[in-house]
C-alpha cells in the first residue's frame, strides 16, 4: 500500500469510527426536505459490534449533494428503547463526499445478544428510527436463530410487497444473496415505472441503489434488523466473471473501470465496514479486492459463511 493508499485507508477507517467530529458541522444545515430519504439500515454484526448505515440526499432523490458542500459531521444516537431515554449514548460520524455522503458507523463497545435503537440527524433533519442487535458470544448456548433470505430484486418486474411480510416474522437478521440491483435497461413490460438506460458509471449506478431503496417496505425491513450481504452479477453486470466483463448491451466502455466503480457504490449503499475496501478507493480503482467474503458465528448453534461468487470466479463455461 502506497502513502496516498494508507492516508485515504485511514481517512475511510476514521470516517467510520464514532467520536470523530470535524469538517461541517451538522448543527449549521438547514433542510427543505429530508436528507435522509433513503432511511437507515445496520449490517456487518458480530457480538460487540455493528454498523449503522445512512446516506445523505439531495432534493429529489437522486444524484448527490453539492461537491462544494464537502465532508459533513452527522449526529448519531443510540440507546436500549425506542424513545431513547435508557443508556443512550450520541457522538460524530463522518459523512464523506467521495463516498456520495454516505455514512458507515462502526458501532463498538455494546454488550452481546442485545437489541438496540438507532438515528441520525443533520441539521434540521432527523432520520427514521431503526433497530440493531449484536450477536450472541461465539461460545454461548443459543436455542434459536430466526433469519430470512432475500435476493433478486429487480425494479420494474414488482412491488417489494414480501419486504412487508417479512417485518412481521420478528426476524434476529436477514441474508441477502445478491442482485440488490439489476444494471438492466427498462424492461418491455415493466409493473412499474421503468430505470432507464443500461448501467455502467458510478453516478449510474448510485441512482440505480437510490431508485431501489426508495421503496418503503425495503426500507422498513432495513430498519428492523441488522442484514449480512453479498453480491451476485447484476450489481457489475449480467453473467460477469472475475475481470471478465458481462453482458451489458452493445454499449462499449472500460470494464476494470465500470467493475471498480459499481463496487465503491455496493460499499456505499450497504452497511458494511470500512475494512471491506482493503486499499480504499484508489486501489479499488486499481484493481484492488473488495473483501465481503467472510464467516459470522451466532453463537454455538449456527456459522454463516458469506461467499463472493463473482469477483474470484474463472470464465464462464457457457456464455
Amino acid at each position: 500500500m502506497n502513502s496516498s493508499s494508507r492516508r485515504d485507508w485511514l481517512r475511510w477507517s476514521l470516517a467510520a469510527a464514532a467520536p470523530l467530529t470535524y469538517a461541517v458541522a451538522s448543527a449549521q444545515a438547514q433542510f427543505k426536505h429530508n436528507p435522509f430519504s433513503l432511511g437507515v439500515a445496520s449490517g456487518s454484526p458480530n457480538h460487540h459490534s455493528v454498523v449503522l448505515w445512512t446516506r445523505l440526499m439531495p432534493e429529489g432523490g437522486s444524484g448527490t449533494l453539492p461537491s462544494a458542500l464537502g465532508d459533513v459531521s452527522v449526529t448519531w444516537e443510540v440507546a436500549d428503547d425506542e424513545h431513547f431515554k435508557v443508556n443512550r449514548r450520541t457522538g460524530q460520524v463522518m459523512a464523506l463526499a467521495a463516498l456520495a455522503h454516505s455514512v458507515h458507523l462502526e458501532l463498538e463497545g455494546l454488550q452481546s445478544d442485545r437489541w438496540y435503537f438507532y438515528r441520525f440527524q443533520f441539521g434540521n433533519a432527523q432520520s427514521a428510527i431503526g433497530r440493531t442487535r449484536t450477536l450472541p458470544h461465539p461460545e454461548a448456548m443459543v436455542q434459536k436463530l430466526r433469519v430470512a433470505y432475500a435476493s433478486c430484486q429487480r425494479w420494474e418486474h414488482g412491488y417489494f410487497s414480501a419486504y412487508e411480510h417479512m417485518a412481521q416474522e420478528n426476524l434476529d437478521m436477514v441474508l441477502f444473496l445478491g442482485d440488490y440491483i439489476y444494471e438492466y435497461a427498462a424492461a418491455a413490460n415493466p409493473v412499474r415505472l421503468p430505470t432507464g438506460g443500461w448501467v455502467t458509471s458510478l453516478s449510474d449506478y448510485r441512482n440505480r441503489y437510490a431508485l431501489h431503496k426508495s421503496e418503503k417496505s425495503l426500507q422498513a425491513m432495513h430498519a428492523q434488523c441488522p442484514w449480512l450481504v453479498t453480491w451476485d452479477d447484476h450489481e457489475v453486470s449480467n453473467d460477469y466473471a472475475g475481470w471478465v466483463r458481462g453482458f451489458s448491451g452493445n454499449i462499449t466502455f472500460n470494464f476494470e473501470a465500470q467493475r471498480a466503480q459499481a463496487y465503491q457504490a455496493f460499499y456505499e449503499h450497504m452497511p458494511l465496514r470500512a475494512s471491506a475496501l482493503t486499499r480504499s478507493l484508489e486501489g479499488l480503482a486499481r484493481g484492488a479486492e473488495m473483501r465481503i467474503y467472510g464467516q459470522v458465528a451466532y453463537g454455538k448453534l449456527a456459522n454463516i459463511y458469506l461467499l463472493d461468487d463473482r469477483q474470484y470466479r474463472d470464465r464462464q463455461v457457457c456464455n
